[in-house]
């Protein structure tokens, strides 16, 4: 299993092309992370809860000068509107989006799906793929309306987020080199 340690060097090796940013200088709290689990029912690992309590909520993108974002309705491959991923959680930092927060990730899984499978802590631009977390799994979600279409991962929180640095460093590069051709 991963670490917090291994995550992070992970992220240091993306070169200057990539933006990440976050509520790193003001974190969760135990007593927020408390608070929110009895509020809503969601149990987190330890793993999660290190994460926001070291990070609180992040960002990586590919920075929009090398990655063009896509228009509205503009026809491309899916995993041409990946230019990033969003990790969603919790912080003191007043000036966190309420958009990047466990609350409101909450109420947009409740909006389409009566029973979501846990809290929603991670979603891939352009919305290609959701995951969620609760009690230590992750499930990762293809299409938010079909019930049976997730699957489990295997691993802690910071193998995934390893693994979606790796699929996000793979897909810039894909983007570059047609962009060379």
């Amino acid at each position: 299993m991963a670490t917090q340690e291994e995550f992070w060097d992970r992220k240091k090796k993306l070169n200057d092309d990539f933006f990440v940013m976050g509520s790193v200088a003001n974190p969760a709290t135990e007593k927020q992370i408390s608070e929110y689990e009895e509020s809503t029912g969601f149990t987190f690992s330890e793993d999660m809860k290190d994460f926001l309590t070291t990070f609180g909520s992040l960002v990586f993108e590919v920075k929009e000068e090398v990655w063009k974002r896509p228009e509205e309705f503009d026809v491309l491959p899916s995993w041409k509107f990946g230019y990033g991923f969003f990790v969603y959680g919790l912080s003191q930092d007043e000036e966190m989006p309420s958009w990047m927060g466990f609350e409101e990730k909450h109420n947009e899984a409740l909006e389409y799906n009566e029973y979501p499978l846990g809290q929603m802590f991670f979603k891939r631009s352009g919305n290609l793929y959701r995951a969620y977390t609760d009690n230590g799994v992750i499930k990762i979600e293809y299409d938010k309306y079909d019930d049976q279409d997730y699957e489990v991962f295997d691993g802690n929180l910071y193998d995934f987020l390893i693994q979606e640095i790796d699929n996000l460093e793979e897909d810039y590069l894909e983007y570059i080199s047609e962009g060379k051709s």
